[in-house]
């Protein structure tokens, strides 16, 4: 879950630069450091093995056009739909060998948060250096920016809120996920948001947004919603797109659609407006 009211003194300028009220907000001199788990998530996971086994065979899965076949999953897990639960999931993912990313990550980066039925599931791309290391999603100053915009957008029920990303393991350099990473780490995703069943999905930049959706399109054709998710069973799950934070810390000018896109998630979640 994420805190609604530490927020380190540079959210808060960022908060009243695109206009928001800030006096109810408390600020944080001190944040806390990306190694150290926030409340809630548990001890810090252990290391993942070095040379992970690789067990044939897979279930179909569904995935974006265009993106490339899976390859073998985890030790353990003929596929991922085999996971009961969140935690089998976890600790599939943990070992997944299913692409290349494997042998460059310190740690896979499963999610983490409010595990049963959350108002709020939030999709990132991929795992940076910060997460790679605490085995952790969005920590570091993107992970603080989220705090910040989250607490911001005054969400309904938003401490009720489970964080992921597409791609589960960081590529050296920080590369943009290929379509074969993707690929790789889609059926993880879809088991994630079946075992999960958020009332609403946030997702955070093009390619979280085109992999909950299952379309193309740039960015810009896709932010705002309400778009759908469609699950292998169940009722479409409402969707939300926007920016991803890293990309807020390096370009201004987008704080402002940001806020907007996260005030219409707002809006209509009071609404109750998320039936599609």
């Amino acid at each position: 879950m994420m805190p609604r009211a530490l927020l380190h003194p540079g959210q808060m300028a960022w908060l009243a630069e695109i206009g928001v009220d800030t006096h109810w907000l408390a600020a944080c001199p001190e944040p806390v450091p990306a190694s150290q788990p926030g409340p809630g998530t548990g001890p810090e996971r252990p290391p993942v093995p070095e040379t992970p086994a690789v067990v044939p065979g897979l279930t179909r899965v569904r995935a974006p056009a265009g993106f490339g076949a899976p390859q073998a999953p985890a030790p353990g897990i003929d596929a991922p739909a085999d996971c009961p639960d969140l935690s089998a999931l976890e600790a599939a993912v943990a070992v997944c060998a299913r692409c290349a990313r494997h042998g460059q990550r310190v740690r896979a980066v499963p999610g983490t948060g409010q595990a049963v039925r959350p108002h709020y599931l939030v999709v990132g791309e991929q795992p940076g250096l910060e997460d790679d290391a605490a085995g952790l999603p969005f920590q570091g100053d993107s992970g603080r920016l989220l705090t910040a915009m989250l607490a911001a957008a005054r969400l309904p029920q938003g401490e009720s809120t489970y964080l992921t990303y597409v791609v589960k393991c960081r590529a050296v350099g920080g590369r943009e996920p290929s379509p074969q990473d993707i690929a790789a780490c889609a059926p993880w995703l879809r088991r994630q948001i079946a075992l999960l069943r958020p009332h609403w999905i946030l997702a955070l930049g093009r390619v979280a947004a085109q992999a909950v959706i299952g379309v193309g399109g740039d960015l810009d054709e896709l932010r705002g919603g309400p778009h759908r998710h469609v699950p292998d069973q169940g009722e479409p799950i409402p969707v939300w797109v926007t920016h991803q934070p890293s990309s807020l810390l390096v370009r201004s000018a987008w704080k402002a659609e940001a806020w907007r896109d996260l005030a219409g998630l707002a809006a209509a979640a009071r609404a109750g407006s998320g039936s599609l």
